[in-house]
């Protein structure tokens, strides 16, 4: 009878073993592909974090306090003027992948099919004089704070970007008001919010321009401003358009800005470098115009990463020195337990290399098994674990597709916590070699021996 055949009626008939056997290596098995599926996930997922969240820095207007004669404490805010040139010269100071200069006005609109007056949704005081929006251009919408904060989110259509030119979003109120959609035209006339006698009303002087505007998107507000306000005051009536519509209605000059500039880098790592250079531009006035920084929460969710994978790495560790002296322990005491076998093996004249091939295949055959329904057993497991580890990295990422569609699209795990063929493969084959080794180490110290030696360690 040869060694493959022994192997198999050996299996047969000591179940309970070789179930042992199995139920330890599958575990051992299951929790190494599931930590090394955790520590792969979370070392892509910073990577990628890394590559497309980005960071921003925002050039903005400064505050300054003037104290009456009375002693009374006013707040002014500076007024900031930056040019192309300017921007051009702060995108030199490192990897800036956008800019988004904003500037600020009012429009009152109509419809460009019917003529009819475009109703905003009332605010204090609301008068068909003050009825009007307050228009918030610039190059890419989804940028804005509150798109990025989900203070707003797109329903409907799409963001504006650079490209677009007489390209407006507004609000799903506005729109339902209205009877608009996306893909209609509406015309917007230049318009200034003031107040004369407690009244709201519109203090626009000279010609008024005209803008004929497409709507490109229409957004939900997620959370209400509860703020008691003028019409252009109201979120409903915000109106975010291309850079251009306030050139187009005087409200603006061409290639400045004096809202603020957001400038969104490639690295986070490099934010604070491009930061200081930026700040020794001489042609900037720092005494009216500050930067407020945001890694979009990039250096928490970095540090929560690395914590977390150093963790798994001390686990892994653990997990494979352990299991591997339980292996070759319980391997060692098993086959210490075939001693008999082996003199009989022996006496009957049975060379050495085969009862070890046997006690090879015998192990092997179970560890196989053992694989197979570890590697399906451990895909659930590092899913779910997974998606409850990871779930609060799950930051906006800032790249092509979302500055189209918008910044609500999370990170999704699952694609990270898939491992390769290749890095199974060198588990089990790592797995293998502990295996081996246990046999190969436990079965010498008992075919060293001679049959006679063998039987009488047996009495």
């Amino acid at each position: 009878m040869d060694y493959k055949r022994r192997a198999g009626l050996y299996l047969l008939r000591k179940k309970g073993k070789a179930i042992s056997i199995f139920l330890l290596i599958m575990v051992v098995s299951t929790f190494l592909i599931s930590c090394f599926s955790l520590l792969t996930a979370s070392e892509k997922l910073a990577s990628d974090i890394r590559g497309a969240l980005g960071a921003a820095f925002y050039l903005r207007a400064s505050t300054g306090i003037v104290s009456d004669e009375n002693g009374e404490m006013t707040v002014t805010e500076n007024h900031i003027r930056i040019t192309d040139n300017e921007i051009k010269r702060i995108q030199n100071c490192g990897n800036i992948a956008y800019y988004n200069p904003i500037n600020y006005g009012y429009a009152k609109g109509e419809q460009l099919t019917k003529g009819n007056p475009i109703t905003f949704i009332h605010g204090e005081k609301h008068t068909e004089d003050n009825n009007m929006g307050a228009v918030t251009a610039l190059c890419y919408s989804a940028l804005e704070t509150d798109f990025v904060d989900e203070v707003l989110t797109l329903s409907t259509g799409r963001h504006i970007t650079e490209a677009d030119t007489n390209a407006i979003l507004i609000s799903s109120d506005v729109a339902a008001a209205n009877g608009l959609s996306v893909g209609d035209k509406i015309v917007l006339s230049s318009s200034e919010l003031g107040e004369a006698d407690g009244e709201y009303i519109d203090v626009w002087s000279g010609k008024r321009k005209e803008a004929v505007v497409t709507i490109v998107g229409i957004y939900d507000i997620l959370e209400a401003d509860a703020n008691v306000t003028a019409t252009a005051g109201r979120q409903e009536n915000r109106i975010y358009a291309s850079i251009d519509v306030l050139t187009q209605l005087a409200e603006s000059e061409p290639s400045v800005y004096t809202g603020e500039v957001g400038f969104y880098v490639t690295d986070p790592k490099t934010l604070d470098e491009i930061v200081s250079k930026v700040q020794q531009i001489e042609e900037i006035d720092w005494k009216t115009h500050f930067i407020r920084t945001n890694d979009f929460q990039y250096s928490k969710i970095s540090d929560s990463l690395t914590s977390l994978g150093d963790l798994i790495k001390i686990l892994l560790a653990c997990i494979s020195i352990v299991s591997a002296v339980i292996l070759t322990l319980i391997l060692t005491l098993r086959i210490r337990g075939r001693i008999p076998e082996a003199g009989i093996l022996l006496g009957a004249g049975i060379p050495k290399g085969e009862i070890i091939k046997q006690f090879l295949l015998e192990v092997l055959f179970v560890a196989a098994a053992a694989f197979l329904f570890s590697y399906a057993v451990s895909f659930g497991i590092s899913h779910n674990l997974g998606n409850h580890l990871f779930a609060d990295f799950q930051p906006n990422l800032i790249n092509a597709a979302a500055l189209q569609n918008g910044m609500s699209d999370a990170v999704s795990i699952d694609s990270y916590l898939t491992l390769g063929i290749g890095k199974t493969l060198l588990i089990y084959g790592g797995q293998l070699i502990v295996v081996v080794l246990s046999v190969l180490l436990s079965s010498a110290s008992i075919l060293k021996l001679k049959p006679r030696e063998i039987l009488t360690k047996m009495s």
